[in-house]
């Protein structure tokens, strides 16, 4: 028996992390393309990182192609299950709850 709770909650962490920007970074964003000479290769560069963000959001992509590994650090209380928690952050389980959110009783969006 694994955590449905965690594991969607942590399926929506992830989206959200690899698909959103706070937004004091996207004014920094704004603010670097701004200050950009026009016609640069920076100020292309720029535009396409700013493209690759407005997409992200839209469709839930990640933000960059190369996002790594993600791995988890969980510090629980005394008594709490570590077995359970191992197990809901497997792949296999994280997979399992964006296949069926409703399962979970979570809503989770999926990623594209």
């Amino acid at each position: 028996m694994m955590l449905p709770e965690l594991a969607a909650s942590l399926v929506d962490l992830i989206t959200r992390t690899a698909t959103d920007l706070p937004p004091d970074v996207r004014a920094a964003m704004r603010a670097a393309r701004v200050q950009e000479p026009a016609g640069t290769r920076s100020a292309q560069a720029l535009g396409i990182i700013a493209e690759n963000i407005d997409q992200a959001a839209a469709c839930e992509g990640p933000l960059c192609q190369d996002t790594g590994m993600p791995t988890f650090e969980i510090k629980t209380p005394v008594g709490a299950n570590q077995i359970l928690m191992r197990e809901a952050v497997r792949p296999d389980s994280m997979r399992q709850t964006l296949r069926e959110p409703a399962a979970t009783g979570a809503e989770v969006r999926h990623s594209r």
